[in-house]
């Protein structure tokens, strides 16, 4: 089995990821655990762990918390995964009562990336935290990874059993390329090679963007296209996965890249929000099911934070990972005018 996602745990609750596995897989874990005299067995443990969470992750479709709450799918006892900035509480004093033979629960909260009005919450026992840096490690605010449980669910609050708590890397790949600390699929526009010359650095103001509103959006697709050199531009219908498909032709530092492109004009002429890509944004999950490798969102305003996330939450699934890139409507401003498209 192919292993994408990595993990390095700061909490990971043994007996809940026991729980996710085949009798085969849990028996086959078990074999390969070190003996108790084994010089770095609770190190070895924790790997074996890891990897075998990993590998689980690979190859089984796990919900994105975000999407699954766009969609209204989130249900009780449902496993989901989220990652993004979360606040953590009480892990030093909890690790200091489990040290001391005691038992403690330390805490954590966020509010959703795609939906701010939506928050996130839990508890978890301090006896799984994997090392003597975890508590530091989840203290205050910092981006994690989290896969869980979903104990409760209501209309603005949604409460996870989280099975492991980590930072999360993906195997280089021709498709993912280098692992990125900050955001491993984001790609900027200025990282397209087709785009290289454009002078991404120069000054835009609000006002340069009621240019776009008379650029109809088929006119900025046929110019992307000619652009790529991509001779096939499809006809609009409904349903469609995407507006523009480049199999081969746009590339990252050389690399070719299978590009699904969604283009929005002037008829959506403010900042994109979700509500603008279809019902619970299905027009993103749309471009995630094609076999493309990069999934670009194209808008003649700016694009909103919800938006951006939802696209990662996308492109970060560790059973199928992608890249994605917007272009807003100052980076389609500038591509535009280098290559003549525009004036």
């Amino acid at each position: 089995m192919s292993e994408e996602t990595g993990l390095d745990s700061w909490f990971l609750h043994e007996k809940l990821v026991l729980s996710l596995l085949s009798e085969a897989d849990a028996l086959e874990l078990g074999r390969r655990m070190p003996g108790p005299g084994h010089p770095f067995a609770k190190m070895q443990r924790v790997s074996l762990f890891e990897r075998t969470l990993g590998t689980y992750l690979a190859n089984n479709d796990i919900a994105s918390l975000g999407v699954a709450f766009l969609q209204g799918g989130v249900q009780q006892g449902q496993l989901v995964w989220i990652e993004q900035a979360i606040s953590f509480s009480g892990a030093g004093p909890a690790w200091e009562t489990v040290r001391n033979g005691g038992s403690a629960r330390a805490s954590f909260s966020t509010r959703l990336s795609t939906d701010k009005d939506v928050r996130v919450n839990g508890t978890y026992n301090a006896e799984w935290l994997t090392c003597s840096t975890a508590p530091g490690k989840l203290s205050g605010t910092s981006p994690q990874f989290m896969v869980g449980y979903v104990e409760s669910v209501s209309l603005n609050e949604i409460e996870i059993r989280p099975i492991v708590i980590a930072q999360r890397w993906i195997r280089p790949t021709p498709e993912i390329g280098n692992w990125n600390p900050v955001d491993p699929a984001h790609v900027w526009p200025a990282a397209v090679d087709q785009f290289s010359a454009v002078d991404f650095k120069q000054r835009m103001t609000k006002k340069d963007l009621d240019l776009l509103k008379v650029v109809p959006e088929e006119q900025v697709k046929r110019a992307f296209a000619q652009i790529l050199g991509e001779p096939d531009v499809p006809k609009d219908w409904a349903g469609e996965q995407f507006d523009l498909w480049s199999p081969s032709r746009l590339t990252v530092e050389g690399q070719p890249l299978r590009a699904a492109f969604l283009f929005k004009g002037p008829a959506k002429f403010h900042p994109m929000t979700i509500a603008d890509l279809g019902k619970n944004g299905d027009q993103i999950d749309r471009l995630a099911q094609t076999a493309a490798d990069l999934m670009v969102v194209q808008h003649c305003h700016s694009i909103t934070a919800p938006v951006v996330n939802m696209l990662k939450n996308y492109a970060n699934n560790p059973r199928n990972p992608k890249r994605y890139m917007c272009i807003n409507g100052y980076d389609t401003i500038m591509i535009l005018r280098h290559f003549g498209a525009i004036t």
